[in-house]
């Protein structure tokens, strides 16, 4: 994994005051954009950005191991995919934060659609400082074949229950009410 140097991501407005936010209520938090130039042929890539309080920013800077898993929730409806990871650092506590995709919006099928193609994964890592989010650093990690495959089968998993799921039915909101019951964190490192 490498640290890259960048300005980070050009987020909009709402998604900067919305994190911030969230973070304020309930502690660090992450979210998966999609980025792609206007001009480009080439599918989106997906970037994970991470925001919490500058001492667990801080924590986590320089050299680290990032585990993250990916999950399916079937419920009456709908699918719930959620992104889960904790970044461990040779010194120091663990940072750990997920987020759910929904494939019935075409920036969550985009972005899980990304994991499954892309070799890598970009983590943005944020500051909340004031209400809004001051960038921090970067991070790259590799995306393996295995893990590339796992999330084109819980793409075509979730597609499939969304369209299995009647259309009076399906609700997003309710369905991650009921999966986020088994939301765990922190994701353990496997055995080293």
């Amino acid at each position: 994994m490498t640290e890259e140097e960048s300005k980070g991501l050009d987020l909009p407005e709402r998604i900067r005051r919305s994190l911030a936010s969230a973070v304020a209520e309930r502690g660090a938090q992450a979210r998966v954009i999609s980025t792609q130039a206007r001009s480009s042929m080439r599918p989106p890539q997906g970037h994970l950005v991470v925001a919490a309080s500058r001492e667990e920013i801080e924590g986590v800077r320089g050299p680290s191991r990032v585990v993250r898993r990916l999950e399916f929730y079937k419920t009456p409806y709908g699918p719930v995919v959620r992104l889960a990871f904790t970044v461990y650092p040779e010194e120091g506590e663990p940072l750990s934060a997920g987020t759910v995709l929904n494939v019935s919006q075409v920036s969550g099928d985009a972005a899980l659609s990304g994991l499954g193609r892309q070799k890598n994964i970009y983590l943005h890592f944020y500051v909340v400082e004031g209400g809004d989010l001051e960038y921090a650093f970067s991070k790259e990690i590799p995306n393996v074949l295995e893990q590339r495959q796992e999330a084109k089968k819980v793409l075509k998993m979730a597609r499939d229950t969304y369209t299995e799921t009647p259309d009076d039915r399906r609700s997003f909101r309710r369905a991650v009410s009921l999966a986020e019951r088994q939301f765990e964190l922190p994701v353990p490192e496997p055995d080293k």
